[in-house]
């Protein structure tokens, strides 16, 4: 056999899974948004296929090697929040209930004494 034969018994090396799941190759941990169901790591998308517009169908695995699960999930357009300036009339793209939107408005200018706020001109 030759130096590069492979031997039964020598012992395999362990290398730690490096994942990739947010741009710019930051590892995604708690960001990641597809969680295995079964046991709660994140999952890596590994293919996505967008049938329509308002469709996106993704093969994703598990990264948790004891698990090995692979699943299909669906992301799926609900509704526009902010119309954005793009106009497509081919698309019917519901818009969210004005009493569902979520407002923030400044606070009180009558709020505690000596308190700053960040709508007020600097001092």
């Amino acid at each position: 056999m030759g130096d590069h034969a492979f031997s039964l018994t020598r012992s395999m090396v362990e290398a730690p899974l490096k994942l990739r799941l947010q741009p710019g190759g930051k590892r995604g941990g708690d960001g990641c948004f597809v969680r295995c169901p079964k046991c709660e790591a994140p999952g890596m998308i590994r293919r996505s296929d967008r049938p329509t517009p308002t469709v996106t169908q993704m093969t994703v695995l598990c990264t948790d090697p004891a698990c090995g699960h692979t699943w299909r999930a669906d992301i799926v357009f609900v509704h526009t929040l902010s119309p954005g300036t793009i106009e497509r009339p081919d698309l019917d793209l519901p818009v969210c209930p004005k009493a569902d939107l979520v407002h923030v408005r400044p606070p009180s200018r009558d709020g505690p004494e000596g308190q700053e706020s960040l709508f007020d001109p600097p001092r």
